[in-house]
């Protein structure tokens, strides 16, 4: 289940704040399933959109007329550039797809896309606490037009796998611990995290509307994000890519050969003829190609970059050499309904290295003279293969108390859950020139001070930081092993897998050490 609160009011300065109860927070209940192998392939997805073209019902279970002429004037307009249709059908039935309440007491929250379906009846699948008169129209019509994006499977832009935004942490947990009674890993999920692939923009966009505030004085450098009320162009674009708009023809007509998309299905890390892969399953009816060959296709890009995945070796590509798969279907109806037509995908097939890679894929249907005629919305999933880390920090306390210098890598690892890994740090003087070990206590296989940590990922995406998910490298000072005097010294960490493969170098971290 997922579920979303929109923060509304920014959160000013925790001195001199004047109604911190006023604090509205995002919350965001997830248990999204992990992939539970080891080091390997594998993929993550969190699609939850509706097929291009659907009308979605939405009923209104309480509110009244003017909160009910709020929400059928402003949610529309996501139907300019999505090819879904909002029909509104008054007073709840329990049986349309989105359920509004408008409880005061509840804040604002959707379900995400079709996880509206997983509700009862009886239940609400979106609650609009904040359409009163209290707030300004254009904060209604942020309000409107950000549940409405998430019901439509958006995620909140702050989250971005690509935001890099630098959190003043302590700050961020004294407020929310203080004032919402939320623990540490309560802020870490709500907060600090980011998902692992997500409905948002390609890059990170501060400007779009699934973006709440964020002050300044939650981020060590200032960087903060005013209220967004209206869609971003990287909104329109990323809403235009999951709904796109596709021609369709009165059934009466007899000729023209097209195809209307319904229900698509991915089923990830699966094996087919002894390669482990991905199906991707599309449920259309096409009209007025009986007896005719016509082709069901899947392209695959970078969802980084918006380029098409290269194809090398010939086996799984398009005539434009890009990888893509096919699958040859004769309809044998004037009007034919295909449920499943699958696609395999081998992963070895996208011809990608070891790493994390965020992707997408597209299904588009051809007639028999090679025409496209439709194509769904992009599907985003990240692909992982080998273990993997994107890069490592390191935290540096000098612990003049235990004599010791403590060192905190901070980094994400996936797939290596359950692999007991090696962390070692060696130490340098600032020419370069490595420390040499002389007691055998703190040493590496060549000579040279160091020191070691183990570590096994607990999950197939681990985070260690210098929170309760993290581990500490010691280094006592005396196993520094210098004489008296000042020196000026480096050190890097090294990260190793269970088999003692080199993952990551870490940059050198630079410090001033005199010996008495």
């Amino acid at each position: 289940m997922l579920f979303f609160k929109r923060a509304l009011l920014l959160i000013a300065n925790l001195f001199s704040l004047v109604s911190v109860a006023q604090i509205q927070p995002c919350i965001d209940v997830t248990s999204a399933s992990r992939r539970e192998a080891g080091a390997g392939q594998g993929v993550y997805d969190f699609n939850n959109k509706w097929t291009p073209g659907s009308v979605i019902t939405v009923g209104f279970i309480d509110g009244t007329k003017w909160q009910w002429d709020k929400v059928k004037l402003y949610a529309p307009i996501w139907s300019k550039y999505a090819n879904v249709t909002f029909k509104f059908i008054g007073k709840s039935q329990g049986n349309e797809d989105v359920r509004i309440r408008f409880n005061s007491q509840k804040g604002s929250y959707s379900y995400i896309g079709l996880d509206a379906k997983n509700r009862l009846p009886s239940q609400e699948t979106m609650n609009l606490g904040w359409i009163d008169n209290k707030g300004t129209e254009q904060q209604l019509k942020g309000v409107i037009l950000h549940e409405f994006g998430h019901a439509l499977g958006l995620l909140h832009e702050h989250m971005n796998p690509m935001s890099n935004i630098k959190w003043n942490k302590p700050r961020v947990y004294a407020v929310y611990m203080q004032y919402e009674g939320w623990d540490r890993d309560m802020v870490d999920k709500q907060v600090f995290d980011r998902y692992s692939v997500s409905m948002t923009n390609k890059a990170y966009d501060p400007k779009s509307i699934m973006h709440y505030p964020i002050p300044k004085d939650f981020t060590l450098d200032g960087y903060s994000v005013s209220e967004n009320d209206d869609l971003s162009p990287g909104d329109i674009k990323l809403i235009e890519e999951l709904y796109p708009f596709n021609k369709t023809l009165p059934v009466t007509n007899t000729t023209i050969v097209w195809s209307k998309l319904q229900n698509l299905h991915i089923d990830y890390n699966v094996t087919e003829n002894g390669k482990l892969g991905m199906k991707v399953k599309q449920n259309f009816l096409i009209y007025n190609a009986q007896g005719k060959q016509c082709i069901m296709a899947v392209y695959f890009y970078n969802a980084e970059n918006g380029q098409p995945l290269l194809d090398k070796d010939g086996q799984y590509s398009s005539s434009d050499n890009h990888v893509a798969g096919y699958n040859y279907f004769t309809p044998n109806f004037q009007n034919t309904q295909f449920n499943d037509l699958s696609v395999f995908m081998p992963y070895d097939q996208l011809e990608l290295g070891a790493g994390n890679f965020r992707l997408k894929c597209y299904v588009a249907i051809f007639d028999p003279d090679l025409k496209q005629i439709v194509t769904g919305g992009y599907q985003y999933f990240t692909f992982s293969q080998g273990i993997n880390i994107k890069e490592i920090r390191l935290l540096t306390s000098f612990d003049d108390a235990g004599q010791q210098l403590k060192i905190t890598p901070a980094f994400t690892i996936s797939n290596a859950k359950g692999l007991r890994c090696l962390a070692a740090i060696y130490f340098y003087h600032d020419n370069g020139q490595p420390l040499r070990d002389h007691n055998s206590l703190y040493y590496s296989v060549d000579g040279n001070v160091s020191s070691t940590a183990y570590f096994t990922p607990g999950y197939d995406v681990t985070l260690y930081d210098n929170t309760q998910t993290g581990f500490i490298i010691t280094m006592p000072y005396k196993e520094l092993e210098l004489q008296n005097g000042a020196y000026k010294l480096k050190y890097k960490v090294i990260l190793f897998d269970d088999k003692l493969n080199r993952l990551v170098t870490s940059e050198y971290y630079y410090f001033n050490y005199t010996q008495r």
